[in-house]
């Protein structure tokens, strides 16, 4: 099925034109990449790889009030440690290895909505992105996410479009093309993107007001009545509104486009960390951490600048900005996701367009790490040990790949590790917090790094780029 809409890429402000305001900010970095899922795989090691932003209380198991309790944050306003993770990108080689794909996340806040620029250095690769959230510019017309809420869009197991669901209508792809036109997918792009690629998606804008979370982790929310990005709250079972979050990724995949030639399939090499190539499985997940209030006074305030500059929303008291405080985490599972690959992490065979993924369930867990480090430089001070070695699974039975049912192997909950936080010091000291959240072990490093928010530039090996202009004060 064609997945080119041939749409030119929108300006800022025909994106949020129908929104009544917004406030744009630039995140410090990403948080961590590994095979870490607390909703889908709370407690094991997950199917497949994400790169994950926000709390360093991020850990198999987590809440509210852990993610509160993180030491700090990838995110630039220090009151948001919620946690937002996505899987990862890798280009398939004719000899079936698998190289990593960087990417800037952008989450978005919708009431107006809250942009965020996410910069961030992995393996020495400088990326960029934006996030927002967007909502009405009413006070009290959008609800502040409660304690424990989470939520999940997507769905990883898809290989065929259905155009007439709300939410495959919530996944989107941009061909990007700053110096021509930049156009609009339903799947990953099939064509070579001068300016690389952009995943996006949106979660749902309605909740049914009562249930922080559901089985499938889906159906306590619902889309608007209209689509994922128009319409309103009518349905009677999801009354309440909420701030709509819209999440997108900068793929930096232009280097490896002249590399089409040498991959397993020339027409589309890149592929999902679930073994996705058309991009119809890309999903994200989202487990709330602002500090109490906040959020209910951005929403209902955060609306002073028109061209999103935040600093009016600090000035009015609403949040505080820590822009240049990066925020990272030592890896708890102990297995290589970057950089070239003999295969995807875990057992994700590419399965191709046509019909629905079946899981396969993966034969070994690999080795658990302890403790858990939190760090603020470019490189940890330490690292953890080996808890937990890898262990071994005998006989597996593969099935339908369900959000509700993981292929994922148990992490025995003596091995996770147990919560200490220092920022003074590389050497974590332990403290206690309360069943049945497992813990983990965390300290951080400070790395006195400067922050400037600019133009958002990619830098992968041997080649260069940048995001189309923002506005003047965003580019001090």
């Amino acid at each position: 099925m064609p997945r080119n809409f041939g749409l030119a890429l929108p300006s800022l402000l025909a994106v949020f034109g129908v929104a009544n305001a917004y406030w744009l900010m630039g995140a410090n970095n990403v948080l961590t990449v590994q095979r870490m899922d607390p909703i889908i795989s709370p407690g094991h090691v997950s199917g497949h790889v994400h790169a994950v932003l926000g709390g360093s209380n991020f850990a198999f198991q987590t809440s509210t009030d852990l993610l509160r309790q993180s030491e700090c944050t990838s995110i630039p306003i220090p009151e948001d440690k919620s946690a937002y993770w996505y899987p990862n990108l890798y280009f398939q080689w004719a000899n079936g290895s698998f190289t990593s794909i960087d990417g800037g996340a952008v989450i978005i806040y919708i009431r107006f909505s809250a942009q965020l620029c996410v910069q961030y250095d992995l393996r020495r690769i400088v990326t960029h992105g934006f996030a927002d959230y967007l909502f009405s510019g009413t006070p009290g017309a959008t609800t502040a996410f409660p304690d424990d809420f989470r939520m999940f869009s997507g769905n990883p197991s898809l290989r065929t479009y259905d155009p007439n669901s709300f939410a495959q209508q919530a996944v989107t792809f941009l061909c990007l093309d700053f110096n021509g036109v930049s156009t609009r997918h339903n799947g990953l792009p099939n064509t070579a993107c001068p300016s690389g690629i952009r995943s996006q998606i949106n979660f749902p804008s309605c909740w049914d007001g009562v249930n922080t979370d559901s089985p499938t982790h889906k159906t306590h929310v619902s889309f608007l009545s209209e689509g994922p990005d128009q319409g309103t709250c009518n349905d009677p079972n999801y009354p309440v509104v909420i701030a709509r979050i819209f999440l997108e990724v900068y793929w930096g995949t232009s280097y490896y486009d002249q590399f089409r030639s040498q991959a397993m399939n020339q027409t589309q090499p890149y592929v999902f960390s679930y073994g996705d190539r058309t991009g119809y499985g890309f999903h994200a997940d989202f487990i709330n951490g602002w500090l109490p209030g906040v959020l209910q006074g951005a929403l209902d305030n955060c609306n002073c600048d028109p061209y999103g500059d935040p600093t009016c929303c600090v000035q009015q008291g609403l949040f505080n900005m820590t822009q240049g405080q990066t925020c990272r985490i030592t890896n708890s599972v102990d297995e290589q996701v970057l950089g070239t690959l003999p295969k995807l992490p875990g057992n994700n065979p590419v399965q191709e367009e046509g019909q629905n993924a079946v899981a396969v369930p993966d034969t070994t867990t690999p080795g658990i790490l302890s403790p858990v480090y939190v760090y603020t430089g470019d490189t940890p001070s330490a690292s953890g040990t080996l808890a937990t070695p890898p262990i071994t699974v005998t006989s597996v039975t593969a099935s339908t790949t369900s959000v509700s049912s993981p292929t994922s192997i148990s992490v025995p909950s003596t091995s996770l590790p147990p919560v200490t936080s220092s920022l003074s010091s590389s050497h974590a000291t332990s403290t206690s917090t309360p069943p049945p959240v497992p813990t983990t072990s965390r300290t951080t490093t400070p790395n006195g790094l400067p922050f400037t928010i600019s133009i958002p530039t990619i830098t992968i090996p041997s080649i260069t780029f940048s995001f189309p202009p923002l506005p003047t004060w965003f580019r001090s």
